[in-house]
């Protein structure tokens, strides 16, 4: 093939991918939104000082210490008794324990200020956590629950959610 033709060729398919990337960078309908990340315990103890201190009460907050050495390297045990386990997450994150993130899913698009911020609940607590909510800040229910509280859990004795909630209410 002579070497205009290649030219020519290499020239078509390098317009092609540039129009292909242009196409997703302005198409309406295409998300490009950044992937919600699992931050860590630590970050939403600033602004829920109580909570923090309920949960640490807990046996989620220990949730690592149950199981023996071997069943802490266990990815069945792992996605249970950490948070976000094999999900994407800060690099400086610490998982360990069932933290906030376990129910109230990865947080880096709703704990910002923009979103959480004492004033915006003071002035509008509905809109407020709306926004959250749409940020990606998950209401626990039991269906959450049972995603880990279920019969596959070697110690499962069954799983009752309104009285299990009241204990994990994160009230002081």
């Amino acid at each position: 093939m002579p070497k205009t033709q290649t030219i020519k060729r290499l020239t078509c398919v390098l317009a092609g991918i540039m129009v292909f990337g242009i196409f997703l960078l302005l198409w309406p309908e295409i998300s490009l939104a950044e992937e919600p990340l699992y931050v860590g315990a630590i970050k939403c103890k600033g602004c829920h000082k109580k909570e923090y201190a309920a949960w640490m009460k807990e046996k989620h907050s220990k949730a690592m210490s149950a199981l023996n050495a071997e069943e802490q390297k266990n990815p069945k045990c792992l996605e249970c008794h950490t948070t976000g386990y094999g999900k994407a997450a800060k690099p400086t994150a610490k998982l360990e324990n069932v933290q906030c993130e376990s129910c109230h899913g990865p947080a880096s698009l709703y704990k910002t200020t923009k979103i959480m911020s004492k004033k915006k609940y003071k002035k509008d607590p509905k809109k407020a956590h709306q926004m959250a909510v749409a940020a990606g800040l998950i209401e626990p229910d039991e269906k959450a629950c049972i995603q880990c509280h279920n019969d596959r859990a070697p110690t499962f004795k069954g799983f009752d959610f309104k009285a299990t909630i009241e204990k994990v209410n994160h009230k002081d």
